[in-house]
């Protein structure tokens, strides 16, 4: 059985529940503790650092949050960029070692069984200021199992831990769906190059953000999940990638299910195109390690014209 993660890059870090070797963590800890009594004052204060979450947003596609940090003489950088050997003061004190997520009290590495593209994934990465950082969570709901779903209304609770700071801070959030609601797309398209199928499952979206499912069949599993996307509208506009992962774990025909989610469409837009493509390798013929970067330090795209899908939206 195969999984992976989509997404990736060393300014992100994964909780357990987005890798292979992911073991089941305990729900007791011990630590200060933030809860969500105001909505507007959520932080926790210890060895001279507070956490404050800016902001937490669950639009039914997935959950958002923004958590600020503020001190003292804080010489190191609150989400980590960089290894080691480039410098200890980036991580000596006060930068984001860890987060563990826990849904009405149980782990989300617990939840839809455990197993990998059937529980929760979560991630965290920089902020939009060199002091916060932001935390996105996805439920397993469009891997083409019956994996765990988030409910409309629950509580969330983050366990981070920062290098340097004995005890992590606990912070609780009560979260529920806006009340907007998403429009979902449902009709199918479906494309073909050899014995490689694409298939457009849904698409789901609201005003903080779009997500969307592809469903890929046939060829082999390296050409399946060496497959990246590159989404723009009729105005030639990019939507960068938030979050996303495939797995082909739930179904017996092997077929690598995609759960993506990007920023909200413009406004006016009529229609968006996906656009699969392989990134070209550094060292040519690899399978893994660094991508091969054009002039302006973009990924060389091969595109796979024959799998282009344009979507209407209007």
């Amino acid at each position: 059985m195969t999984a992976g993660l989509l997404v990736g890059g060393g300014a992100w870090g994964y909780q357990a529940a987005t890798v292979d070797a992911a073991a089941s963590q305990t729900a007791g800890e011990k630590g200060k503790t933030a809860t969500a009594s105001k909505a507007k004052s959520i932080r926790v204060t210890q060895s001279g650092i507070t956490l404050e979450v800016a902001k937490a947003q669950f639009d039914g596609n997935f959950i958002d949050i923004s958590l600020n940090r503020s001190g003292k003489e804080l010489k190191s950088s609150f989400v980590h960029r960089g290894t080691k050997d480039e410098g200890s003061a980036q991580i000596e004190h006060g930068s984001i070692e860890s987060i563990d997520g826990f849904i009405n009290g149980k782990s989300i590495l617990e939840l839809g069984g455990g197993g990998l593209g059937q529980r929760p994934g979560l991630k965290w990465g920089p902020g939009a200021a060199p002091e916060s950082a932001r935390i996105l969570l996805t439920d397993a709901s469009w891997l083409g199992g019956k994996g765990y779903t988030f409910p409309g209304k629950f509580q969330l609770k983050l366990k981070v831990k920062l290098t340097g700071v004995d005890k992590p801070y606990i912070v609780e959030l009560p979260m529920q769906r806006t009340a907007d609601k998403p429009v979902l797309l449902t009709d199918s398209l479906t494309k073909q190059a050899g014995n490689l199928t694409l298939e457009l499952g849904k698409i789901s979206l609201t005003s903080t953000s779009t997500r969307i499912q592809l469903i890929g069949k046939g060829g082999t599993t390296e050409e399946l999940f060496g497959m990246m996307y590159e989404v723009v509208d009729d105005s030639g506009r990019q939507l960068d990638w938030l979050t996303a992962f495939g797995t082909d774990v739930n179904n017996k025909e092997k077929a690598l299910y995609q759960d993506i989610v990007l920023p909200p469409i413009h406004g006016d837009a009529k229609s968006i195109t996906i656009k699969p493509f392989y990134p070209e390798m550094e060292v040519p013929g690899e399978a893994s390690g660094a991508y091969k970067l054009d002039a302006d330090g973009e990924i060389v795209k091969n595109y796979i014209e024959e799998l282009e899908m344009k979507v209407p939206l209007k």
